[in-house]
């Protein structure tokens, strides 16, 4: 049976999603909706992400199981002592918590890590670990600030501290070296690819929409 939506298709409806997301955002436009529909979208986009970036088997269940795991102990070890990222709290804005920590959360580190290693494989056909440790943590610049405008965690200082992006970079090279060694990447990265670009811009427009006020109706 023919694929009734093109791979280009797929490609522009994923642009206009996320751009719209951002666009809404800024006007102050369906906030409720989007408040409660966030956890949902989250937690799709990085099941999709990995599955467009990855080819699923036994093992890769587990071992995509085992880094949410670890990324949520992580991040309760963060939220109670400010170890490895710094100082900061999340709000009731993604929902359910365990030990301060959003259920929401580990699944972000999944969609991450996968859009990362999709848009190196894709744009720079390479297979290098380092380069998704780098792109994970230019992803995670543009999401801290839009995060703080969205209400999802605030930091205690000012800014995010140069130790969040340093364990960033850390950990998404730590779980990038462990999917190399034990699930295949697919070859076909273009869509996941384009989707790490869409969520940069929609927190892009997102920070600089509702901070700046200059996008109103």
């Amino acid at each position: 049976m023919k694929n009734p939506i093109s791979e280009k298709q797929t490609i522009i409806l994923i642009y206009f999603f996320f751009l719209a997301g951002g666009l809404w955002n800024s006007l102050g436009v369906l906030q409720d909706v989007m408040r409660l529909t966030t956890p949902l979208v989250l937690a799709a986009s990085a099941v999709v992400m990995v599955l467009l970036t990855y080819r699923m088997t036994q093992r890769a269940v587990f071992v995509f199981a085992g880094i949410f795991i670890a990324t949520w102990a992580i991040e309760a070890l963060g939220v109670a002592t400010g170890f490895p990222f710094g100082t900061y709290e999340y709000t009731d804005t993604l929902g359910l918590q365990v030990l301060g920590v959003s259920l929401i959360i580990p699944f972000a580190w999944l969609l991450v890590i996968a859009a990362s290693d999709a848009f190196v494989g894709h744009f720079m056909g390479r297979i290098s670990t380092v380069l998704v440790a780098v792109m994970a943590t230019f992803f995670d610049f543009f999401l801290e600030f839009a995060a703080d405008v969205l209400d999802y965690w605030h930091w205690s200082t000012r800014f995010p501290p140069a130790s969040n992006y340093a364990s960033w970079f850390v950990i998404s090279f730590a779980a990038a070296l462990l999917l190399r060694d034990t699930v295949v990447r697919r070859e076909d990265l273009r869509i996941p690819a384009h989707m790490y670009i869409a969520q940069v811009l929609y927190f892009c427009i997102t920070f600089i929409g509702m901070k700046s006020g200059l996008i109103v109706l």
